[in-house]
């Protein structure tokens, strides 16, 4: 019999994300002769992956680091590590104080980046840059990831990698395996999609792609979508608590700057034309511009910051401690009103990348943006996307009544169906019966997460192998059964 794949399942992956991804992978490949797990899962998850793949081998990965061990072998080993790449933590050092100088997405500039946001994620709410301490304890990781990555391909010969996600210690991961040619596949929001090749996103898909998705779907559903996610029902969490915050002002500016997550990484997709390094960078530079603004502005907390583990506020007031002069043109909008009384509201709005701008758009106001977004992937004429300082500033500093920031009818209906297409069809959210859980949440809501979806498994069992065969006949990106629902 023919020998299978060797299957790598790991970076970063939750014990309920591997309940349906090990399904997804057997649709993939239905008997790798070896699956290299990246730790020991829940029991449950363990039964299933052996009931699953009952004639591959599952090995668990060999790394050192991951074991549980006493504290001295554990300072004896990090003490033997650091010596024996203490060249490589002084050359990573000096990249990381010239990461602004090139955005080309090479595999040493994917190192960089993996260590960067790695460093600002162990940062605490206080702090705007990372310390000596935090930057070389991420380059630590990223080195041991980049160590795993070369004995997964030359010890385990694997020739495929699933990836629970594509930043931190991963993306060096992602990045070695890129550069060795191994076929790799990312998880996000609940889709699988292919990241073998170059920089791809589970929610932005060709022009191609979307001309025949929505030929395919008919428009009462997109239509009554739009009409249901504006009473506050959307698939999509973040938009949902947004969208239900109670107005408590009606005065509201008529600029607006979305936040992101701060430690949160903007590397999941590294986009070489982007004009800012990261989001503390964009922030930074964005307030020195609009001090010379004659108009007012809101900066805009993110709505689930607190379940992240971020106190905006507090890093809010630091930023602006540097722009004092500013603090008389700033709203700092910590859920003052709704998402939706904002795009009602605003005429010009700026996000790094958020969904937030595609939302605008189905409110005619046309999005600044810094990186790649869903809107850009379908045409770069969608969004205002800055090829330079210079461009970003005529951007902000202009008048906002200016109709460039005005959005036309035909993109509005455009941005409403790839709206509908990302919350409705890229991911497998409601197939699976899941919720979104964040970085703070507590146990009682992770568990209600897994044992939700452990239910669900059954049922979709076929469909997610459906997926994986998918995957194999190069389809870029998992589609939920509403795709096959909604063609009706």
């Amino acid at each position: 019999m023919k020998k299978g794949k060797n299957i790598y399942l790991g970076g970063g992956f939750q014990d309920s994300q591997v309940l349906w991804v090990t399904k997804i992978i057997s649709g993939y490949e239905q008997n790798p002769e070896n699956i290299i797990i990246e730790k020991n899962y829940k029991n449950v998850v363990m039964e299933n992956l052996f009931k699953t793949f009952p004639e591959s081998n599952i090995i668990v990965e060999k790394n050192f680091f991951l074991k549980k061990k006493n504290i001295l072998t554990m300072y004896i080993a990090i003490f033997f590590f650091l010596v024996s790449n203490i060249k490589k933590i002084f050359f990573f050092l000096k990249k990381l104080e010239k990461r602004r100088n090139s955005f080309v997405n090479s595999y040493e500039n994917q190192i960089v980046n993996s260590i960067w946001d790695t460093s600002l994620n162990l940062m605490n709410d206080n702090q705007l840059n990372p310390n000596f301490l935090q930057k070389c304890k991420a380059i630590f990781r990223t080195i041991i990831a980049v160590n795993r990555a070369k004995k997964l391909i030359s010890n385990e010969k694997i020739n495929t990698a699933f990836l629970g996600h594509s930043v931190y210690s991963s993306r060096a991961m992602l990045a070695f395996f890129r550069k060795k040619k191994i076929k790799i596949f990312c998880q996000a929001s609940y889709n699988i999609y292919d990241s073998s090749y170059g920089e791809t996103a589970w929610n932005q898909i060709p022009r191609k792609s979307f001309n025949i998705i929505s030929k395919k779907v008919k428009k009462k559903y997109i239509s009554r979508y739009w009409q249901n996610r504006l009473k506050g029902k959307s698939n999509y969490n973040d938009a949902k608590v947004a969208g239900s915050i109670k107005n408590k002002i009606f005065n509201y500016p008529k600029n607006v700057i979305l936040l992101h997550i701060f430690k949160d990484s903007p590397f999941n997709y590294i986009d070489d034309k982007r004009i800012f390094y990261d989001y503390f960078d964009w922030i930074k530079k964005t307030l020195k511009i609009i001090e010379r603004s004659n108009e007012y502005w809101s900066l805009r907390i993110h709505p689930n910051a607190s379940r992240w583990g971020e106190n905006q506020k507090i890093i809010i007031d630091n930023l602006l401690k540097e722009n004092p002069n500013i603090k008389k043109k700033i709203l700092v909008d910590d859920s003052y009103v709704s998402n939706n009384f904002i795009f009602k509201t605003v005429k010009r709005l700026v996000t790094y990348s958020g969904t937030s701008h595609l939302e605008a758009s189905c409110f005619k106001i046309k999005p600044i943006m810094i990186s790649k977004s869903s809107l850009e992937s379908l045409n770069s004429q969608f969004v205002l996307k800055p090829k330079n300082i210079k461009e970003y500033e005529n951007y902000l500093l202009q008048n906002s009544n200016n109709k460039i920031f005005k959005q036309s009818n035909s993109v509005k209906n455009i941005s409403k169906t790839m709206l509908f297409i990302r919350e409705n069809i890229l991911t497998l959210i409601k197939d699976l019966n899941g919720t979104s859980t964040y970085r703070k949440d507590n146990k009682k809501i992770i568990d209600k997460e897994f044992n939700d979806v452990l239910k669900s498994i059954k049922s979709n069992t076929k469909y997610l192998m459906k997926l994986g065969q998918n995957l194999n006949k190069n389809y870029t990106h998992c589609f939920s059964k509403n795709y096959y629902l909604f063609k009706k």
